[in-house]
């Protein structure tokens, strides 16, 4: 990771301010692109595990949450809201 890109740092006040309530919100204010070369994914394995959860690895969600800023446990939490959410 070179430099880290601006919008990440919109993602913890928003999840603050209740607009980000699921995984997927998060990808409103900062492109899946951006975070899936972050991780050293290709954007189209990283939109299938997008889908599903289940399939990112620990160390995926960790580093999600170093880019996001916010704690691994609610990170878990918008996925759950997430996967919960799917009939």
């Amino acid at each position: 990771m070179g430099n880290r890109d601006p919008r990440y740092d919109l993602i913890k006040p928003m999840l603050s301010e209740g607009t980000i309530v699921s995984f997927t919100d998060i990808f409103k204010y900062i492109p899946k692109t951006i975070v899936a070369n972050d991780l050293g994914k290709k954007v189209d394995r990283f939109t299938v595990m997008m889908n599903d959860p289940k399939k990112f690895a620990i160390a995926d969600v960790y580093k999600m949450g170093d880019l996001f800023k916010i704690g691994v446990m609610k990170l878990y939490e918008l996925i759950d809201n997430e996967y919960l959410s799917v009939p």
